[in-house]
């Protein structure tokens, strides 16, 4: 639904493929500060998820097209983005050497870790700045210096760009969900803390440092696995207990941390992944003075009641589901029909927020 007019003003659309739907977000530019205009998403039957969209380009430009005309959207350019689970990010130590040289030893280091032949592979490198440096005269530098090493399959950012391409979009740029998700639920919080995106099929797990995702992961549990159990312990079909599982509201009959006996399965799968994530990064030299002090949950799987409170009961630490639109001017009158909807946008948000920080 289109909320704004938007005239002459700048505006950018964030286009988020996923595996079971599509989720575009459009923001305008006010007084320096992001505006909702207008937003769609689309679904598709639990039954035919086991392929991704982008595997299936026909389909997925016809749907995203639909949006754009059902929704009003009017900007022509997009950011898109690239599942956590797709791509290879990692914190690396290399010499402070010229940029030529440096680049040269960077990717020393990334043959080592990637497992795909780095000629496959598209690089992104950023420097991973200490604040304090600029302070030092040059002598006192560090030998070494930090960088965030992003690396994505060639074919795979093809396939994404086409579909972009072919819906009628001009291409602003491709990006990890990791940045997105970090734009739209962390912003300038320099904490340390942990990112849960729960998908469809996936659950993503991000260790976040001063806006640097030092960790992440990903793991076959996500939204679905929820429907199934109940489906299967309610005789129902998969699709009732989807709809079923959208209509549930907190129990306040629960014990405090408890969520429905039926979900407890699946959600200790997520609870496992983020237990050993913690170890993980206690473990890492990165990780050096750093204190893991809070969650946030995000994705649809993160709606099911009690869950927030479930995995903090379970890990010992506070737990809050994240407000992609905490940052974006809307109308007060569409609070309550964004909250519903809100943790299912968050990596599309997060997409149309990156040209506002250009």
């Amino acid at each position: 639904m289109a909320l704004f007019g938007l005239g002459k003003t700048k505006s950018y659309l964030g286009v988020d493929v996923g595996t079971a739907g599509a989720k575009i977000v459009q923001l305008k530019e006010e007084g320096g500060r992001a505006k909702l205009h207008t937003y769609a998403f689309f679904d598709r039957p639990l039954s035919e998820t086991a392929q991704s969209l982008v595997d299936a380009p026909d389909f997925t430009v016809a749907s995203i097209k639909e949006m754009i005309k059902k929704s009003k959207c009017t900007a022509a350019k997009a950011v898109a983005s690239l599942p956590i689970s797709s791509v290879f990010m990692s914190v690396l130590s290399v010499p402070r050497l010229g940029d030529k040289d440096q680049r040269g030893a960077i990717e020393v280091q990334a043959r080592k870790i990637i497992p795909i032949p780095l000629e496959e592979m598209i690089l992104d490198i950023k420097n991973i700045v200490n604040p304090d440096e600029g302070k030092k005269p040059k002598s006192d530098l560090s030998k070494n210096i930090k960088i965030l090493l992003t690396a994505a399959p060639k074919k795979l950012v093809a396939k994404y760009m086409a579909v972009i391409k072919d819906s009628g979009l001009e291409i602003g740029s491709i990006e990890p969900e990791a940045f997105s998700l970090i734009r739209s639920l962390v912003g300038k919080d320099r904490s340390t803390l942990m990112l849960i995106d729960i998908g469809s099929l996936r659950t993503s797990v991000l260790v976040v440092s001063e806006g640097i995702p030092y960790l992440t992961r990903s793991i076959d549990a996500g939204g679905n696995k929820f429907t199934k159990v109940a489906a299967a312990s309610l005789g129902v079909s998969e699709e009732e207990a989807e709809t079923m599982k959208a209509d549930l509201r907190p129990d306040p009959s629960l014990p405090a941390g408890s969520i429905a006996k039926v979900f407890e399965a699946p959600a200790m799968q997520i609870v496992n992944e983020v237990a050993f994530s913690l170890k993980l990064f206690s473990g890492l030299a990165e990780a050096q003075g750093k204190t893991i002090d809070k969650i946030i949950i995000t994705g649809g799987g993160s709606l099911l009641p009690n869950l927030d409170s479930f995995i903090s009961a379970k890990v010992n630490l506070r737990v809050f589901r994240g407000d992609p639109w905490a940052r974006v001017l809307y109308p007060d009158a569409a609070r309550e029909m964004l909250d519903e909807i809100g943790p299912r946008f968050s990596v599309a948000v997060g997409l149309a927020m990156r040209e506002f920080e250009q």
